[in-house]
């Protein structure tokens, strides 16, 4: 008798993780090599796993800014975060895909919504880092200008556009950008101290004002 030996039995593959479970190890992935994760992203299989990721994102962005508001002893403020840059944010979102659609057919790119809303959903994986950084005076600006390189990787990478034109192109309309937020960062933050003395004067002023009615009015009334 001859021995037939069965064929080893290939390991099963390991289950795949909710959005929700994934959504960390994604925005690492993203966030540490964008390039990479573009390249190897599905250019189809629908917007509930983009979409769920970008929600997560977008609800961890509210609760930083809610806790900013908490520290203030806003509580309105806290609530509003909560509600309303979510649902802010995902207008953005679509706005965002929008304008990465036309930008990459202009440039002669392999786009379609699908594929322009997963690279907005997934570069929102920088959003918790942006809410983080507004404690620290220009950080904004260097997550900005990330976020902005992750944008012209993922552009090219899933929508085949030219690596020189979309450099050129994008790039520039990133530079603008940033440098806007640069001059806007500086003059509000010179501008600040003028503003607060203002406040300052305008409080004297009305409490001044104040006691001179104050006065007045007593000056007014009978004598017994």
């Amino acid at each position: 008798m001859t021995d037939v030996t069965e064929p080893p039995i290939a390991p099963a593959p390991p289950p795949q993780g909710s959005p929700l479970e994934d959504a960390l190890p994604t925005a690492i992935e993203v966030l540490t090599d964008p390039r990479a994760f573009f390249s190897s992203m599905p250019r189809e299989g629908g917007y509930e796993a983009p979409g769920i990721f970008a929600g997560v994102m977008l609800v961890v962005y509210g609760v930083i800014f809610g806790l900013f508001s908490l520290l203030r002893l806003q509580l309105l403020g806290f609530i509003t975060a909560l509600i309303f840059v979510p649902l802010l944010g995902a207008i953005g979102l679509a706005i965002g895909a929008t304008i990465v659609l036309f930008l990459s057919r202009a440039l002669k790119g392999e786009a379609t919504f699908e594929t322009s809303f997963r690279i907005m959903a997934y570069s929102a994986a920088l959003l918790p880092i942006a809410a983080a950084a507004a404690l620290v005076p220009y950080l904004p600006i260097l997550v900005q200008a990330y976020g902005i390189y992750i944008l012209i990787v993922a552009v090219v990478a899933v929508h085949k556009v030219e690596e020189q034109r979309a450099w050129t192109v994008l790039g520039g309309i990133g530079a603008v950008i940033v440098l806007l937020a640069l001059l806007s960062t500086f003059t509000a933050r010179r501008v600040a101290p003028k503003l607060d003395r203002l406040g300052h004067d305008l409080e004297r002023s009305a409490e001044q004002l104040k006691r001179a009615a104050e006065e007045m009015r007593r000056q007014q009334e009978p004598q017994p």
